[in-house]
């Protein structure tokens, strides 16, 4: 039977003690004007309100048949003694059996609890992550092997430490800050909330290395539903999120080779322009003083140019470094657009429409923000080999700030729209399928949102929407 609420659930089972207790009662009342009086017929009752309601239950049930039993004792009676020690006689297997039966379920209770403690002990040995099960009170009372590795600490000495404690120890953070206390895992799952898959910093000694983790905890119920416990699992995602890193530094390095003969032509225009100017230098060496300004002028730019290309690229491969400031995002959307130059102007029929309208700033990270616009512009070149439109665009609404990259290639296959934000599955014989995981990681991440639409034969958009920064914050609209 399921109650509202945890209260309402004891005041049900004190009540049932009282009526358990009374009807004890009755009963001896009932048969003692024939056999005396008989105390024996009150344990039954104790025994099953402390069975079914617990301790204290069990205790006001004693009281209530201690009570009963005074005003049973003032009343006179005149049964044979032979009579009232028979009637006990006969009474007493039945009251025997009944605490036997008690005893007996508590045992198989007992039993059937070190058999499952049997099983969970072994259970968690198999697995291979960090597993710690906590009391109510925040301490750990049951850990595996791989929290003992993990922690540093010996099973003993993890016991006796407070949730508090072991926070401290293994210098648990989440964005390089500390984990306040009412914030850690353990103490969200202790008042009922569900953590899942939350990412965690640790730097557990001796050697205060620094391990990327993924932490999951939920609340341990009892059979009245109260939380008894809670149980947090850590996973040590180091090398994974390392891998995914080197992966991820190939995608961009994938990028730039595929615009290397680009990139190389127009350095090459560069130096070309440099290596004219000095020429015509040296050739007419009496030139007055305002024309060599203007060919040094044409060095100075040529130079200036080709510093944009070379940085344009290293901050590219570069990536973010999770720093944000204001960030204009049509400058993004222009450098994006500079930065694949190479890629689209040698597609014979590609026509690049710029619908770039002044926007207010958004708070965000410029490197990681011009990495997920180039990915839009490199896919959507890609989808159109045979040439096509090319519409980058942007724009204010309220509140956000709204770009799109839109071609009209193949489009997206149907089938193939539920994972193309899933990491590593690519349709690319070259690709590593961390493009579009890595933008939409990368724009959640600065509080935005990212979508597509696609219809075969009609070509694709990607939107992306960051939240425009407040008037008093943001410095003045770039016009």
């Amino acid at each position: 039977m399921q109650f509202a609420s945890k209260p309402r659930r004891k005041l049900v089972l004190y009540l049932a003690a009282v009526v358990v207790s009374w009807l004890a009662i009755a009963v001896v009342a009932g048969v003692q004007p024939y056999v005396g009086f008989l105390p024996i017929l009150l344990l039954p009752a104790v025994a099953v309100a402390e069975h079914y309601g617990g301790l204290g239950p069990g205790v006001l049930s004693i009281m209530m048949c201690t009570v009963g039993s005074l005003l049973l004792m003032r009343v006179p009676l005149s049964v044979p003694e032979e009579v009232h020690s028979l009637t006990n006689l006969a009474v007493f297997p039945a009251v025997a059996a009944s605490l036997l039966w008690v005893m007996h379920s508590r045992r198989q209770q007992q039993q059937l609890g070190e058999e499952r403690r049997v099983e969970l002990s072994t259970l968690l040995e198999s697995m291979p992550e960090a597993v710690l099960i906590f009391d109510p009170s925040g301490r750990p009372v049951e850990v595996n092997s791989a929290a003992v590795a993990f922690t540093g600490l010996t099973r003993e000495e993890l016991l006796e430490y407070s949730t508090a404690r072991l926070a401290r120890h293994l210098a648990v953070q989440t964005e390089d800050q500390p984990v306040d206390f009412p914030n850690l895992a353990v103490t969200r799952a202790l008042r009922g909330e569900v953590v899942r898959n939350e990412s965690r910093v640790f730097s557990p000694p001796p050697d205060h290395n620094r391990i990327q983790a993924v932490v999951s905890a939920s609340s341990l119920r009892g059979r009245q539903g109260e939380i008894i416990g809670a149980l947090v699992v850590v996973r040590d995602v180091t090398e994974i999120t390392q891998l995914q890193q080197r992966v991820a530094d190939t995608e961009r390095h994938l990028a730039i080779g595929q615009m290397a003969a680009g990139i190389a032509h127009d350095f090459n225009n560069v130096l070309d322009t440099i290596s004219q100017a000095v020429g015509v230098l040296e050739i007419r060496p009496e030139q007055s003083v305002e024309d060599r300004k203007v060919v040094l002028r044409m060095i100075h730019n040529a130079v200036r140019r080709g510093t944009e290309i070379i940085t344009r690229v290293q901050e590219y491969i570069r990536g973010g470094t999770g720093q944000q400031a204001p960030v204009d995002v049509r400058q993004m959307l222009e450098e994006a657009l500079e930065l694949t130059r190479p890629l689209w102007r040698n597609v014979p029929g590609l026509a690049v429409v710029q619908e770039l309208r002044p926007v207010s700033p958004v708070l965000a990270n410029a490197a990681d923000l011009r990495r997920v616009f180039t990915n839009l512009i490199i896919n959507a070149i890609q989808a159109m080999p045979q040439g096509g439109q090319l519409t980058v665009h942007c724009e204010q609404n309220t509140g956000t700030v709204a770009a799109w990259v839109g071609d009209t290639g193949a489009g997206i296959p149907p089938e193939a729209q539920k994972k193309i934000f899933l990491p590593y599955y690519t349709t690319k014989p070259a690709g590593t399928g961390l493009g579009l995981s890595t933008a939409q990681k990368i724009v959640l991440s600065q509080r935005g949102k990212i979508r597509f639409s696609s219809e075969p034969g009609q070509g694709t958009t990607f939107w992306v929407e960051l939240p425009a920064m407040a008037p008093e914050q943001a410095p003045a609209r770039i016009a």
